[in-house]
This record gives C-alpha cells, structure tokens and sequence, in this order.
C-alpha cells in the first residue's frame, strides 16, 4: 500500500463494469472478507471481474501488494448480498496452494494491516471478527 492513512492502493485498476456507482445513501460499517479460490495478481483479479458479474474492491496479491478495482465511494458486487454491499468493502486474497487453501504470510500480513487501515478511515473502530469483519460465507 502506497498511502495506509489515504488507502492508496500500490496499483490501480478500476474497473468499468459489474458494480454499482455510490452506495445508496449508505455508509460503510463493515469488511467482508474473501480469497481468490486461485494464486491471481492484480490483473488477473481485475481480468476475472471484467468477465463475471461480481466484483470486489482490493486485491492482497501473493506478494502483498494491494491493488484497488473498485473504488470505496462505489459498490461492488461480493458479498452475494445487495445491502451487505451497499455496506462493505470487499477484500478478495491470493491463495498460494490448494485443498487447503492456504494464503501466503505477506498476504495475509498486508491483508490484516488493509482491514485496519479501512475501520480506521472509516471510523469502524478496532476490526473485531463478527462485528465489523465477516467472512464472505456470513452472507452466502
């Protein structure tokens, strides 16, 4: 991350379609968390939402560098849920290996320090699994 206090993401690749512009009136109280299923870069994230209707707003890649797709004032479609979105910022996370998925340490080190980041700008308050950071199966 360039910026963590202005969440400037290291890459930026927004995407031009498959989320909503604004948030409805909405304001963000939550993270909702997911991981790619596969080992994708930022562009690899960004090619995939391009094709599906689905979206997230970062990516942590396997080295830890963290690209934004979708940007925090938008909603985009992750959380299989309209009103969770509307909500949320989505993080998806590179896997580095299969059955079990397991995610790297620099992801899952910058991963954490993004979640912070996002309830600090936001005034969420300390992350707290449960309460302002849910898993993707929380709305599925």
């Amino acid at each position: 991350m360039k910026d963590w206090d202005n969440l400037i993401a290291d890459e930026n690749l927004i995407l031009t379609k498959h989320y909503t512009p604004g948030r409805n009136g909405r304001r963000i109280d939550k993270v909702v968390l997911h991981h790619n299923g596969g080992n994708l870069s930022i562009r690899g994230c960004y090619d995939t939402w391009q094709t599906r209707q689905a979206s997230a707003h970062y990516q942590v890649d396997a080295n830890g560098r963290i690209g934004q797709l979708v940007h925090d004032r938008d909603t985009a479609w992750h959380a299989a849920n309209g009103e969770a979105n509307r909500t949320s910022i989505g993080i998806e996370h590179a896997d580095i290996s299969t059955s079990p998925w397991r995610i790297s340490d620099a992801t899952l080190d910058n991963g954490a320090h993004l979640v912070a980041a996002i309830c600090k700008v936001y005034g969420l308050g300390r992350p707290q699994w449960g309460v302002n950071v849910f898993p993707h199966f929380h709305y599925t």
